[in-house]
């Protein structure tokens, strides 16, 4: 009886070993593809390329800014103040934006070469002062 119960006992045992190490695998798995999945997510947001896709992104808002606002735009920055001035140098993550739009009003002529001007050719006057 004694064989008995020390067998069953042994069985449960191991059983119990057995499910505890396959859990503890699992468990070990799962971490792994979770860092494995966050190491992705965080080489893909700090890759230069992810910074080259938002540079082209950021750019493209820009000049769809600058093109569909180019008339406020150009009145505002003659002014020296404007809500379209005020979205240029939030677009441009210019710190000092004060300083910004002063500058921009002190350059009209430097930015606004000629009548017909383009919108990309104002941001690249722009970009210059």
């Amino acid at each position: 009886m004694n064989k008995i119960l020390l067998s069953t006992i042994a069985i449960v045992a191991l059983t119990m070993l057995t499910v505890h190490a396959d859990g503890i695998d699992d468990i070990m798995q799962s971490k792994s593809s979770k860092q494995s999945t966050d190491d992705s997510q965080a080489t893909s947001r700090n890759s230069p390329s992810s910074d080259n896709s938002q540079a082209a992104i950021d750019q493209a808002q820009l000049e769809k800014f600058a093109s569909v606002n180019s008339d406020q735009l150009a009145k505002e920055i003659a002014a020296g103040h404007g809500e379209m001035v005020d979205t240029l140098a939030a677009l441009l993550k210019v710190e000092d934006k004060a300083l910004f739009i002063s500058r921009l009003q002190d350059n009209y002529e430097k930015i606004y070469t000629s009548s017909d001007i383009k919108s990309s050719d104002v941001l690249k006057n722009i970009s210059k002062i």
